[in-house]
């Protein structure tokens, strides 16, 4: 069923791409700008792996013709500052795009700094600032490893037992869905009783995942580029919404401080956690307010207008996946068509 829908989504885009009848709907949605998010820049394996898992990764190859599809379509590749600038008024300028990088991993250092220094272009990337702290569980790439490599898995967690076959792919990707939501579904202060029921059975170690992120020496070369800006990411990646407001505040604010003192200049940017409406609202953005960031994203899908100059703890972004590496998609997107179909006639999409 998958593989139709897929097929069906190509043929799409192909269409698309000849006729481009979105195109005429671009002046009415396409805004001021777009705000793009993205989160690893890997090689492309061609091994098996778990979709739910690799969705997050896209090639250096199509990194690289996104640059120059927008660099083709005479947009200006900005910085975040010159986003607030632009909403500020003080700035003007032809259509802009500002590409971000979520969570910290240390492709930002090895491939996407390099390619965008190549092009002389500035980015911005959002710290996790436990990934260089060495305090993150990359569970998701422990899950993805652990049903790749058996057979069959089962675990006990709060006095329930879980048993899987995992032997073809269907399978797999069943067993990754099912344990990726039984971890979900615990409480944060719970999440290690139930990530070493998972993986200690299997002598899967989070710190031999330690290299997916950067370190502290990285970030600071990486903050030393004018072209670069840090931003903050709060310190674990939870789900602000299941937090109170006191941990919220914690949360962003140690994050910005612990980034502050390792780079040694302000940290003036912050995107949400996850950042759908399942994670993060009102309150959190009123929350985040309150530590004087310039800009606040989340990633609601819409395109930038001049009247977000009113919401810039709440401005969305499109998040490019590795499922659909695909420049007609990423133009009907551009066009803010994908935000029309799923917010209707509201161009400024907030909360």
């Amino acid at each position: 069923m998958n593989s139709l829908k897929h097929r069906i989504l190509d043929i799409a885009l192909a269409v698309t791409a000849f006729l481009k009848p979105h195109r005429l709907l671009c002046p009415i949605f396409q805004g001021e700008g777009v705000i793009l998010v993205m989160h690893r820049v890997v090689p492309d394996k061609r091994c098996p792996r778990i979709p739910a898992s690799s969705r997050i990764e896209i090639t250096p190859e199509f990194l690289e013709e996104l640059i120059n599809y927008f660099i083709e379509l005479n947009y200006e590749i900005i910085s975040l500052d010159s986003v607030h600038q632009r909403l500020s008024g003080k700035e003007t300028g032809r259509p802009f795009v500002c590409f971000t990088f979520d969570d910290g991993y240390v492709d930002i250092f090895t491939i996407i700094h390099p390619l965008f220094m190549k092009y002389q272009l500035p980015y911005a990337v959002y710290v996790v600032s436990d990934f260089p702290d060495r305090k993150s569980v990359l569970w998701w790439y422990m899950l993805e490893d652990l049903v790749l490599k058996h057979n069959a898995l089962s675990f006990r967690y709060a006095d329930q037992g879980f048993s899987f076959t995992t032997r073809s792919a269907t399978e797999k990707e069943a067993a990754f869905a099912k344990i990726r939501e039984v971890i979900l579904s615990v409480p944060q202060d719970q999440m290690t009783e139930v990530l070493d029921a998972v993986f200690s059975p299997y002598s899967i170690i989070a710190e031999d995942y330690n290299d997916l992120q950067m370190d502290w020496n990285q970030v600071v070369e990486l903050s030393r580029e004018s072209l670069v800006t840090i931003g903050a990411h709060t310190v674990h990646h939870y789900n602000l919404k299941q937090l109170t407001a006191e941990q919220v505040r914690w949360e962003i604010q140690t994050s910005k401080e612990r980034l502050e003192e390792k780079i040694g200049r302000p940290v003036e940017h912050f995107a949400y956690p996850y950042g759908s409406r399942d994670e993060v609202g009102k309150r959190e953005f009123d929350l985040a307010a309150e530590s004087d960031f310039k800009t606040m994203v989340t990633v609601r899908e819409g395109n930038i207008f001049s009247d977000h100059a009113a919401h810039l703890s709440c401005l969305p972004r499109v998040e490019i996946t590795g499922r659909h590496q695909n420049l007609a998609l990423v133009d009907v997107r551009r066009c803010g068509i994908v935000s029309f179909l799923r917010h209707g006639l509201t161009r400024v999409i907030t909360e």
